[in-house]
């Protein structure tokens, strides 16, 4: 019952051109559609590239409703010495 109610909103939002800004990790942070909430080290993903995803944004008619909260790779420090 849930499920069915989700998948007809869902189809009810397509129809009407609002969609979901669900970046996976490893995407470059795009300051336009996403909110950086804070910065984290991350030894494996390149720097400015989204590591955890918050909150989904969402568009209305290609314009940001509500940007996607995320959490975003720092630059990696040069090593010293």
């Amino acid at each position: 019952g849930a499920e069915a109610t989700l998948r007809q909103l869902k189809s009810a939002l397509e129809r009407n051109k609002v969609l979901a800004i669900d970046p996976a990790a490893g995407a470059k942070f795009d300051p336009h559609q996403h909110q950086a909430i804070s910065v984290v080290p991350s030894p494996t993903q390149d720097p400015n590239t989204v590591v955890t995803v918050l909150q989904k944004g969402y568009l209305l008619h290609e314009r940001v409703v509500r940007p996607a909260l995320v959490t975003v790779a720092k630059a990696k420090e040069p090593a010293a010495g």
